[in-house]
């Protein structure tokens, strides 16, 4: 897999090779704890397998369990080949904390201290952006192979990522004002379709107000899959058009693919209620992103932090069990919860909301 290495240039993996160092991992053994603080994890050699396990405790679980006639309810979502990345980065989570990662062959990774290449992003903005957009382009790749294989009715939906926008405490103060003269006001009526699967995305789109759903096809399912189905769904319901897998909420990013030149939709997105959206078209975005490089690596960050974002809540949702936390209980001090968020994110969500509000002052949304 050189999805992630070919966005690179030949410095940047000479800066990669220079500063890991080599760990070998024999067959069998877990290799990696998936919340690492420490180091980032390139793959150089073998096969490294990621599974959570279903049966997290509860009668429903037992009872699943019983059914698959399989105690853990241990299920592979994902395999890592060589120039594959795992572990952790500034801002973005590569491997959920519920993953399990395996060696299934003797493999060799390259692991990079965390805190250099913190520095190296921080100090060479031309690195930032291809590595940013690389981590994006392969975050994208594999949350696409999760939809398709693991998808099932309201298990496989992912809320949205914050109700204060974060992408806008990412980005600066000019990047929103760029995007402010090149975009355009977009209205668009409830239960209209924005974009289809199957065909080429046009524009990327900010979302002002409204919510809008993300939807794909089912291309496999399983025994498992098809007693949720029936348990979950109402009998009105239409799943003829695929099923919802994402809310999209007011400042969140649609059709970002096209920066990472993937024009053609996997998934069919449409209106939940009357919205407003900011229409920026695909030309004048890429021109932007190849001529400011500072703005082309904020946005790769953010566009990594999304699809993170998306692929953490589908992971989460493969479980049968449910968080630790429950709606209206007290928040736990020694628990650390999936979604809990760091004093700079909560700084950046603070900034971000500001900035969004800005934004539709000037719009007068």
């Amino acid at each position: 897999m050189d999805i992630f290495l070919n966005q690179l240039s030949n410095s940047d993996i000479q800066w990669l090779k220079q500063n890991g160092h080599p760990q070998q991992i024999w067959a069998g053994n877990i290799p990696i704890e998936a919340r690492s603080p420490h180091f980032f994890y390139l793959l150089i050699s073998g096969e490294l397998v990621g599974s959570i396990n279903q049966n997290q405790g509860g009668r429903l679980g037992l009872a699943f369990a019983a059914l698959e006639e399989d105690v853990d309810l241990e299920r592979e979502i994902v395999r890592f080949l060589p120039g594959d990345v795992l572990g952790n980065i500034p801002g973005v989570e590569l491997t959920a904390a519920a993953m399990t990662i395996r060696a299934a062959e003797n493999s060799t990774v390259l692991a990079v201290d965390r805190a250099a290449l913190s520095a190296k992003i921080a100090e060479d903005v031309g690195f930032a952006a291809r590595f940013y957009r690389a981590i994006a382009i392969l975050l994208l790749e594999r949350f696409s192979r999760l939809v398709r294989y693991f998808l099932r009715p309201k298990m496989g939906q992912a809320q949205p990522l914050q109700d204060v926008p974060l992408i806008f405490g990412e980005l600066s103060d000019s990047d929103v004002d760029w995007m402010l003269g090149a975009g355009r006001l977009a209205e668009i009526d409830c239960d209209r379709v924005l974009i289809r699967a199957g065909e080429q995305i046009e524009d990327l789109y900010i979302i002002l107000q409204g919510t809008l759903s993300v939807f794909v096809k089912e291309e496999k399912s399983n025994r498992l899959l098809n007693i949720f189905a029936a348990l979950e769904s109402s009998p009105d319901s239409d799943t003829s058009v695929g099923r919802e897998i994402l809310l999209l909420d007011r400042g969140e990013i649609v059709g970002e693919s096209i920066a990472l030149d993937n024009p053609i939709s996997t998934a069919t997105v449409t209106a939940l209620a009357n919205s407003v959206l900011l229409r920026i078209p695909q030309q004048q975005l890429r021109l932007k992103l190849q001529q400011d490089v500072g703005t082309a690596a904020r946005f790769y960050r953010v566009q990594a932090m999304l699809l993170s974002s998306r692929l953490q809540g589908l992971i989460s949702r493969l479980g049968y069990g449910r968080s630790p936390y429950r709606q209206g209980a007290s928040l736990s001090a020694s628990v650390d919860y999936e979604d809990e968020l760091d004093f700079a994110t909560m700084d950046n969500l603070t900034l971000g909301g500001a900035r969004f509000d800005w934004m539709l002052k000037r719009l007068t949304v």
